[in-house]
């Protein structure tokens, strides 16, 4: 069993005055075990949720009870900060605050390294939990499909290709002659992160146990939120990684998402008031506007259109900006203002809901409607066949993207049945991308001898294709 640790910590630990205090080899290595899993915890939560390394991550009373005793955690907390490997966020306050911790300077200024548990109090302690979990898991249908889903993946792609993705250099760097590892050692974050997704993922390229998956470092217990989204491992791997991925033997990934989610959902629930209250005349072009909007999969172009904010925006930042003004506490940024210009009706909506009941309430009704189609859809899929859900995605192989585009549109008609009639073409609303590299993209096919002998080997090479490749006969 392993877990996270710093580069250099076990030597630091061992010189602590709290280390030298313990006598017995036993519980010197429990509590080394102890430190290390409270470093781990917070470097897999980063990692699981693409947040910078310095970002501090909440440890439920709970979780720290259990790994670590009712009478021990807050003295191993006390002794990684005494140490300055964590730190707790300026206004803790016992029994006020989050237990939330974060790595300090110090602890990011070496490397983040695997190592061994020690201990086979801990080990056993550790074993223990994990399979209650994994149990737990088990007992609900839908985690289980996840989790047996998640052990179909395998890696196919080269670790040199989200290398090459992550330290692409602007023009300016190439001038300063830059060079991509130093951009690797400036973005350790990313890489880091990219790096713990694809070694965990290779190395279980020949395991098709949930099991097995569910033990790897990067694993983590797949959740139901309060929302109905579900959270769970795959859900977190980076985008490069995923490329890199297929699943059962070598079946290409495909995805079916959904255009412009949360925007569309939040549309069509305003749609649907509307409509139920019996909307006035004076609403009868924007409703009409957003309904086609919806329809057509146009939301974000018709916003970049309309809007001089909006236009000077690349498509990333185009979303990200939109969706911080719906969901946003302030009502009088500049984007909302935006908005609320194009859709003055549905934003005086929403506005008016977070006013009464709290800005969080927007991303929740939008998650809550997002996870009532997406769910419930992963749910009716066939458990024989490969399939995960990504919040607002469906994953699946080539033969199935039909079968789950066609159910998603059923859903949607299903649930907004005022407003969406059955002959509704919602085509567009929905949209299919293959996720997986094809065959001749791979990093190994690229070169021209490697590529000749995987053609030969499928028997798909042809030998006059020699000369067109430059390649010696």
């Amino acid at each position: 069993m392993e877990q996270y640790t710093i580069r250099g910590f076990r030597d630091v630990l061992e010189e602590s005055v709290e280390y030298l205090a313990l006598t017995n080899t036993e519980e010197k290595l429990e509590y080394l075990d102890k430190c290390n899993w409270v470093i781990s915890y917070i470097i897999s939560t980063i990692k699981s949720r693409n947040k910078p390394l310095n970002y501090y991550v909440n440890i439920s009373s709970e979780s720290l009870t259990q790994f670590l005793g009712s009478r021990h955690y807050n003295y191993i907390l006390k002794s990684l900060i005494g140490l300055d490997y964590i730190r707790r966020p300026p206004k803790y306050q016992s029994g006020k605050f989050s237990k939330s911790c974060f790595l300090t300077d110090k602890a990011l200024s070496s490397e983040i390294i695997t190592t061994e548990m020690f201990s086979d109090k801990f080990k056993n302690r550790v074993k223990k939990i994990k399979d209650k979990e994994y149990e737990d898991c088990f007992k609900e249908p839908v985690l289980k499909k996840i989790l047996n889903n998640t052990a179909k993946l395998i890696v196919v792609e080269s670790e040199d290709y989200y290398k090459e993705k992550i330290t692409i250099l602007t023009e300016q760097e190439m001038d300063n002659n830059i060079d991509p590892d130093e951009k690797i050692r400036e973005n350790k974050q990313r890489y880091y992160r990219y790096k713990a997704f694809y070694n965990e993922f290779k190395a279980l390229n020949n395991v098709n146990s949930a099991r097995e998956v569910y033990d790897s470092k990067i694993c983590f217990k797949p959740s139901v939120a309060k929302s109905g989204r579900i959270y769970h491992t795959v859900a977190s791997i980076p985008r490069y990684i995923r490329h890199s991925m297929r699943a059962n033997e070598n079946d290409l990934i495909w995805e079916v998402d959904m255009s412009a989610a949360q925007p569309s959902v939040l549309l069509l629930e305003w749609l649907k008031t509307s409509y139920l209250k019996g909307y006035s005349s004076t609403i009868e072009k924007e409703f009409n506007l957003c309904k086609k909007l919806i329809i057509d999969g146009d939301i974000y172009r018709y916003i970049s259109d309309n809007s001089e904010y909006f236009k000077r925006l690349k498509y990333s930042e185009l979303k990200k900006e939109t969706l911080s003004a719906l969901y946003e506490e302030t009502l009088s940024s500049v984007k909302n203002i935006e908005l609320l210009r194009l859709f003055p009706s549905f934003m005086s909506w929403l506005n008016s809901i977070k006013q009464k009941e709290g800005y969080k309430v927007a991303s929740h009704t939008g998650q809550s409607i997002e996870a009532n189609i997406f769910v419930n859809v992963f749910k009716q899929l066939p458990d024989d066949r490969f399939f995960l859900i990504i919040h607002d995605s469906i994953l699946c192989t080539d033969g199935d993207k039909e079968l789950v585009k066609e159910k998603l549109i059923a859903k949607i008609k299903e649930l907004f049945s005022d407003i969406i009639s059955k002959d509704e073409n919602l085509d567009k609303l929905f949209k299919i991308n293959r996720v997986s590299i094809k065959d001749e993209d791979l990093e190994d096919n690229k070169n021209p001898r490697l590529l000749k002998e995987y053609l030969q080997s499928i028997g798909e090479w042809e030998d006059d294709w020699d000369n067109e490749l430059n390649l010696p006969l």
